[in-house]
């Protein structure tokens, strides 16, 4: 009886190893197939102190720096410095060139450097307000300025000319 049941065991043993197998062959015959990816455009907008301010359409994977070659380099006068060149474009992205100076020609005020009584100077700027920008720094944007009590989208977007990082 004994010798019986190891032939049932080894034939019930090989009976799983062939269904295993018959299971794994579609597997490994399968070659795997490449990854296609169908790179798509990304459309973004320009605005400030550029030759051709609008909207552009570049290829997936563009920079900042293509959207300002686009629309034909920056303008006499623009921050370069202010302008993150590297950074890659998102799909509806605005990016703002700002300029050296206000609209007038008055160099604009930095935030990071400026003292109370500089910033007192500017509209809506009154001694408290000034005193939190200056505790507030360092700012690296604009939009740093929302972060302080006291300014909100309105004020930001009429201090935007007049002040940078």
């Amino acid at each position: 009886m004994a010798r019986s049941e190891a032939v049932l065991t080894w034939g019930l043993l090989a009976a799983c190893l062939a269904m295993a197998a018959l299971a794994l062959v579609p597997r490994l015959a399968e070659r795997p197939r490449p990854l296609q990816v169908q790179a798509s455009s990304v459309t973004a907008s320009i605005e400030g102190a550029v030759a051709r301010p609008g909207l552009y359409e570049l290829p997936w994977g563009a920079r900042v720096a293509d959207l300002v070659a686009a629309s034909g380099g920056l303008a006499p006068g623009a921050a370069r410095g202010l302008v993150a060149l590297a950074d890659p474009l998102t799909d509806g992205e605005v990016v703002q060139v700002p300029r050296t100076t206000d609209g007038r020609g008055v160099p604009r005020i930095s935030l990071n450097e400026a003292s109370v009584d500089e910033l007192e100077r500017l509209p809506g700027i009154g001694p408290a307000l000034a005193q939190r920008i200056v505790a507030a720094r360092p700012f690296t944007t604009l939009d740093d300025l929302l972060r302080v009590s006291g300014i909100g989208p309105a004020k930001l977007a009429g201090l935007r000319p007049r002040v940078r990082p």
